[in-house]
C-alpha cells in the first residue's frame, strides 16, 4: 500500500490545480491551442460524441504513442462501460466492458473505488492491475493514468483516461492535459442530458483557468467566463456589448494591432504576448490566442480569445534578470551592474564637471570571524555590513559586494574630494560599531580605497585597479583607515579627520564660546540687536573662527550638537544682560540645514526659551535660502509651527540662493540679511549698488526689514541709509565681542549717547 499512498493526486481534482505558470511556454501554447480547437467545435454545435471522441483525439496527438478513452458508470452504480475510445479496438473495447471498481481494477476501477486520480506507470507489476494483468499483456498497455469525471453535482460518474503503450510517468503538462480533458468531458456529458447548448458554453467557461471572450464579426463582446471577469475586474454586464478598446492598456501601438488582426483575417488565427488593462487600472501581461469562428459558406460569425495571466511567469523571468545582476547573498548589484552603472556615471559627470569616486573596500580579519563562528554566521555579518552601508550611500549611489569580504562603492554626481571623504568617514564610523551576532558583540574595521574620476582616471578598469591598490596601502597604513590614489587627497582627507576627531572632544568637553555681534538701527543708532557667532575655543590653537570647522561639522553631522548648545547659550546670556539692566534685545541665531534635516528644531526652540526665560518675541533664527528649498510642504509646516511660539524669522546671505518672491510670500519671514558680498562694493560696483537697492525696495514692499551686513566704513553705511535699509551690522561698529565686551559696548554707547 505504500507505493498507492505516494502515488500523487492530479491535483486539479482534488482541492487545487495544475499552475498554469508551472508549464513551459511551449506547453502552454499546445493548451491553449487544445482550448481552442475544442471550443470551435462547441461553438460550432458539433454532436457530444463528435466533442468527446475529439477531445480523446486531440489529446492522443499531445501524447504519443497512446490512446484516450471515457468509462462511464452504468445506471445501477456498479460497473463501469466504455463511452468512447476512438482509437481502442473493438475487442479490446469489449473487454473493458463491465468492470467492477475495486483495488485490482486498474487505474479506471482504482478511480471510481478510491474517488480520486491514479497514475500506474507500470501496469505490468502495480497491484492496481492485478485483476486486469492478462488486458496489459494482451495490448501491451504499458501505462495508464486515470482521472475521475464529474457530474454537474460534483459526482464520479466516469474516468477519463490515457493509456501508454510505454512505461511512462505523467509530468504536470500531462496532468494539465487530463484535467481539461475530463473537465469538458464531463460539462459536454452535462450538455447532453439537458440539451441546453446555452449550458454547455456557460460549463465549458467554469471549466476553464483562463479567461475567455467570445464576440461577433463585429468585434462587439457577447460573452465571457468567471476566468475572465476575475482576471480582469470587470463584471459580464460592464463588458457585453463593448469592444476589447476597452480593455487596451496603451502599452502597443497601432502598428502592433495592425499586424494582429492581418493574422488572424489571413490565416484564423494569432497568438502572443500582449498587455492589458484591469478595471483597477492595473496594467497586466497575458498569452493571448484568438481565433475566427466561420460557417459552412466560410463566413466569420465569431472570435474567440482565450487568454491567461502570465504575470507570475514575467516575475520569474525578473526574478532571472535579477539574479544576474545581483549579490544572491545580499540582494546587491554584482560587479556587472556596478560597472554599466558607474559608466553612466562617468558619463553624466563629463557633462556636469562633477566627480565620481569609486570605493574599493574590504572587511578587516573577516577569514578569521568567519572560520571562528562559522559561515552561517559569517553570511549573517555580511547581511548586517550591507545594512550599514546602504545608510551611508544615497539613492544615486551604487553599493556592490564583489566576493567574499569585498564590496565596491560608485559615488555618483561628488561636488568635491570633500564630500567624498565626508562619506568614507561615515562608512568607517558605522563598520567601527559593534555588530550583535548571536548574542555576542563583535568588532569589525574596513580599509577602503579611494579612485576618483576624472581625477585619476576615466574608466571603469582604471578605477577599479587603482581603488584596489589604494584599498591595500590603507591596510599596510594599519587598517580602519582609507586612502586615496592621488597624494595630496590622502594630506586632505587627515587634516579632515584630525578635525573631526578633535570637533568631536570639543563637543563632548564644550570646548566652544560665543561672541556676539551688535546689529544697529540706523533711523536712531540704537543697538537693537545682536547675532550670536559661535567660536572654537582650541586647547593648543586657541581661539578657531567658524570658516575652519563649520563646514566639517556639517559634514558629520556633529553641527547638530554644537547648534543646539549655541542656541542655549544665546538665550541664556540674552536674559543675563537683562538681569544686568541692559535694555532687552533681539537675539539672532544662525541655525544650519542640517539642523532642520536631523534635529528636532521646534522643540529645540521651546527648550531653550523655557530654559533660559526668554520671550519669543526676542528670538530670531537667521535661516539660508537652500533650506526653504528642501522638501517645501514639511518646511512650510515648521515654519508656521515656530512663528505661532511667536520668535521671528530671517532670511541669511539673501541674494546668493535661489532668491524667490514665491517662498518669501508663501513663508512668514520677518527680516532679509543682504550677504556682505553685495554690500562690500556697494561704493564702486553699480551693479552691487543697484542689487542691494532692489532688495531694500522689494523687501519693503512685502513688509519685511533689511538688514545689512559686512558695514565696513562710512561710506557704505551712508548708501545704505540713502536706500532706507533697517539695520546694519559690521566692522565699522565692532567685530563680533564675548559677552562682557559686547555688554561694555553698549553702555559705551549710552554714555556717549547720554
Amino acid at each position: 500500500m505504500n507505493k498507492l499512498e505516494n502515488t500523487p493526486a492530479l491535483s486539479c481534482l482534488d482541492g487545487s490545480t495544475v499552475e498554469y505558470s508551472t508549464l513551459s511556454g511551449e506547453e502552454q501554447e499546445k493548451i491553449l491551442h487544445l482550448q481552442q480547437a475544442i471550443l470551435e467545435s462547441v461553438a460550432r454545435g458539433a454532436d457530444h460524441m463528435a466533442i468527446i471522441n475529439e477531445v480523446c483525439r486531440l489529446e492522443e496527438q499531445l501524447l504519443p504513442n497512446a490512446v484516450g478513452s471515457v468509462m462511464l458508470m452504468d445506471d445501477a452504480n456498479e460497473f463501469l462501460n466504455v463511452y468512447a475510445a476512438p482509437s481502442v479496438p473493438a475487442e479490446g473495447i469489449a473487454l473493458l466492458n463491465r468492470l467492477r471498481p475495486g483495488p485490482g481494477g486498474g487505474s479506471c476501477g482504482n478511480v471510481i473505488y478510491r474517488q480520486e486520480p491514479q497514475f500506474v506507470s507500470d501496469t505490468l507489476t502495480d497491484p492496481r492491475w492485478q485483476d486486469l494483468r492478462h488486458l496489459a499483456y494482451d495490448f501491451n498497455l504499458c501505462a495508464c493514468w486515470s482521472v475521475p469525471i464529474y457530474s454537474g453535482q460534483r459526482k464520479v460518474v466516469g474516468t477519463f483516461a490515457l493509456s501508454s503503450f510505454e512505461h511512462r510517468s505523467p509530468s504536470p503538462f500531462h496532468r494539465k492535459l487530463l484535467e481539461i480533458g475530463s473537465s469538458i468531458i464531463g460539462i459536454v456529458l452535462e450538455r447532453n442530458k439537458s440539451q441546453e447548448s446555452l449550458r454547455l458554453f456557460q460549463k465549458v467557461f467554469e471549466g476553464s483557468e483562463e479567461g475567455i471572450m467570445i464576440t461577433d464579426p463585429n468585434k462587439t463582446i457577447l460573452l465571457v467566463n468567471s476566468a475572465f471577469t476575475k482576471m480582469m475586474g470587470y463584471t459580464q454586464d460592464e463588458v457585453v456589448g463593448e469592444t476589447p478598446k476597452k480593455l487596451a492598456s496603451g502599452h502597443h501601438n497601432s502598428r502592433f494591432y495592425a499586424a494582429m488582426w492581418s493574422s488572424i483575417n489571413n490565416f484564423g488565427h494569432w497568438h502572443g504576448e500582449i498587455w492589458n488593462r484591469r478595471k483597477n487600472g492595473e496594467i497586466f501581461p497575458e498569452w493571448l490566442a484568438i481565433s475566427t469562428v466561420n460557417d459552412k459558406a466560410g463566413n466569420t460569425t465569431h472570435y474567440i480569445g482565450i487568454f491567461s495571466d502570465i504575470s507570475e511567469r514575467k516575475n520569474a523571468e525578473e526574478q532571472i534578470r535579477y539574479l544576474s545582476s545581483h549579490d544572491v547573498l545580499t540582494g546587491l548589484p554584482n560587479r556587472i551592474l556596478l560597472k554599466n552603472r558607474l559608466e553612466t556615471a562617468i558619463a553624466f559627470a563629463a557633462r556636469s564637471h562633477g566627480k565620481v569616486a569609486l570605493l574599493s573596500l574590504d572587511l578587516d580579519q573577516f577569514k578569521m570571524l568567519n572560520d571562528s563562528m562559522g559561515h552561517a554566521a559569517g553570511d549573517e555579518l555580511l547581511r548586517c555590513v550591507t545594512a550599514q552601508l546602504k545608510c551611508c550611500v544615497r539613492d544615486t549611489d551604487t553599493l556592490c559586494r564583489s566576493g567574499g569580504d569585498e564590496f565596491l562603492i560608485a559615488l555618483a554626481n561628488m561636488p568635491d574630494t570633500d564630500s567624498i571623504s565626508t562619506l568614507v568617514d561615515e562608512i568607517l564610523e558605522r563598520i567601527a560599531k559593534p555588530f550583535v551576532l548571536e548574542g555576542r558583540h563583535l568588532s569589525l574595521s574596513c580599509s577602503i580605497g579611494v579612485a576618483v574620476y576624472p581625477d585619476d582616471g576615466d574608466d571603469f578598469e582604471t578605477l577599479m585597479k587603482l581603488a584596489d591598490k589604494a584599498m591595500y596601502q590603507a591596510k599596510d597604513a594599519g587598517r580602519n583607515t582609507y586612502r586615496y590614489v592621488t597624494e595630496q587627497l590622502n594630506s586632505d582627507s587627515l587634516e579632515f579627520m584630525r578635525i573631526t576627531h578633535e570637533l568631536r572632544e570639543a563637543v563632548k568637553c564644550k570646548q566652544f564660546t560665543v561672541h556676539f555681534q551688535p546689529q544697529i538701527e540706523l533711523a536712531t543708532g540704537d543697538v537693537v540687536g545682536a547675532e550670536a557667532l559661535v567660536r572654537w575655543n582650541h586647547p593648543v590653537e586657541g581661539l578657531i573662527p567658524p570658516g575652519r570647522f563649520i563646514s566639517i561639522a556639517e559634514q558629520t553631522g556633529l553641527i547638530v550638537e554644537i547648534g543646539e548648545w549655541v542656541l542655549h547659550e544665546a538665550c541664556r546670556q540674552a536674559m543675563a544682560w537683562r538681569r544686568a539692566g541692559m535694555p532687552p534685545l533681539l537675539m539672532a541665531v544662525n541655525m544650519s540645514a542640517v539642523q532642520f534635516k536631523r534635529g528636532n528644531v521646534e522643540n529645540l526652540v521651546r527648550g531653550a526659551l523655557e530654559s533660559s526665560g526668554l520671550e519669543a518675541q526676542y528670538l530670531e533664527i537667521e535661516l539660508t535660502e537652500s533650506i526653504l528649498l528642501h522638501d517645501m510642504d514639511h518646511m512650510l509646516s515648521l515654519l508656521n509651527n515656530l512663528k505661532d511660539i511667536g520668535l521671528k524669522l530671517a532670511i541669511d546671505d539673501f541674494g546668493t540662493g535661489y532668491s524667490s518672491l514665491a517662498y518669501l510670500k508663501k513663508f512668514k519671514i520677518d527680516r532679509l540679511k543682504i550677504d556682505q558680498s553685495f554690500v562690500r562694493d556697494i561704493a564702486s560696483d553699480p551693479n552691487d549698488a543697484a542689487i542691494v537697492r532692489a532688495i531694500v525696495q522689494m523687501a519693503h514692499t512685502l513688509n519685511l526689514r533689511v538688514i545689512a551686513e559686512g558695514v565696513e566704513n562710512q561710506e557704505m553705511l551712508h548708501y545704505l541709509s540713502s536706500c532706507q535699509c533697517d539695520e546694519v551690522q559690521g566692522y565699522h561698529f565692532a567685530k563680533p565681542m564675548p559677552p562682557d565686551a559686547f555688554a561694555a559696548f553698549i553702555l559705551g554707547r549710552k554714555s556717549e549717547a547720554g
